[in-house]
This record gives C-alpha cells, sequence and structure tokens, in this order.
C-alpha cells in the first residue's frame, strides 16, 4: 500500500534525527559551555645569547623569555605567580665557573598577569642574570636550558623552553 510507513523506519528515522541533532547542539555548546575548554601553554623561548662586556665584574644582564598561553575556559585566568630553574648543560673554551651550575628563583618582571576567557596571549618576562669576563684567550662560553613553572587560577603549569640560552664572552 503505498503512503503507509513502518513503524520501525519511522523509529529509526526519529532517533536518528534526535542523535544528528543533538551531535550538532553539543558541537555548538562547546565554545559556550566549556566542553573540552582548557588552559595551556606552548613555545617557551629565552635569548639566544648575550655577549658579556670585557671587562666586566658581576655585570647585570636581564635574559628575556616569552610563553605562548591560549584560554579556552569560559573564564579569566589569572598568573598567581611565575618562577624558573636554570641549568649549565654545556661550556666551551676558558670557562672559569661552575661547570654544573644550577640556580633559579621567582620571576617578578611579566606580563600579561591575565589572560581572557578565549584568548591567546604571549607571556614576556625577564631573568636576571650576571656575568664575569676577565677576558678569556680563546672563544669561551657556557650553555643554559630553562624551565618553567607558573601557578594559575586554572592550576599549576610547567613547561620547558625549546632552546638554550648562551652566555659568551669577548676575547681579551
Amino acid at each position: 500500500m503505498a503512503g503507509l510507513y513502518n513503524y520501525r523506519d519511522v523509529s529509526r528515522f526519529v532517533r536518528g534525527a534526535f542523535a544528528a541533532a543533538l551531535v550538532i547542539a553539543m558541537g555548538a555548546c562547546v565554545p559556550f559551555c566549556g566542553i573540552g575548554a582548557k588552559f595551556s601553554l606552548s613555545t617557551a623561548r629565552v635569548d639566544l645569547e648575550y655577549k658579556c662586556p670585557y671587562p666586566s665584574n658581576e655585570a647585570p644582564y636581564d635574559v628575556h623569555g616569552s610563553i605562548e598561553a591560549d584560554n579556552s575556559t569560559t573564564s579569566a585566568v589569572t598568573i598567581k605567580s611565575m618562577s624558573e630553574q636554570d641549568e649549565l648543560v654545556s661550556t666551551a673554551g676558558e670557562w672559569n665557573g661552575p661547570k654544573t651550575a644550577k640556580a633559579g628563583g621567582p620571576i617578578a618582571t611579566f606580563s600579561p598577569k591575565s589572560i581572557a576567557s578565549g584568548a591567546s596571549s604571549i607571556i614576556k618576562f625577564t631573568i636576571g642574570f650576571s656575568c664575569t669576563n676577565s677576558g678569556p684567550a680563546v672563544t669561551t662560553y657556557g650553555e643554559f636550558t630553562f624551565k618553567f613553572t607558573l601557578v594559575t587560577t586554572a592550576g599549576t603549569y610547567k613547561i620547558d623552553a625549546g632552546n638554550r640560552h648562551r652566555l659568551s664572552f669577548a676575547t681579551a
């Protein structure tokens, strides 16, 4: 008979249409409902090199850095504190300091302090270092790695710098 529908076919169609509508509604809700939303950090970098002037004695300088932040949560994320750990991992020439130096501490100078909901930002910061150069006779440098810890309203995050910082010394 033309025009008559089988109950099972109609039921399958309605269930399929409902499932499709649910998938579409969930997809539309993701940015607003916070499903799958997260705060993340990536691409940490520091200055590639600093050339310690000759002569110098405990001359202060800044290592500049940046970390990319992405906030897909439904609220702003505040960075409560930031710290670093640095480690000397390689030396060349007439390096006079310890060859296993490790240091670190809080990073006081960073910006921004907050990333808005749905925003991406680059966190820029400075780390205080110092150098002493008594004029080596050959090319001399030390290379440092950095690890960062950020305490935020979304949790605590750790990230390693993707590059090394080289402290090089001008020869006499």
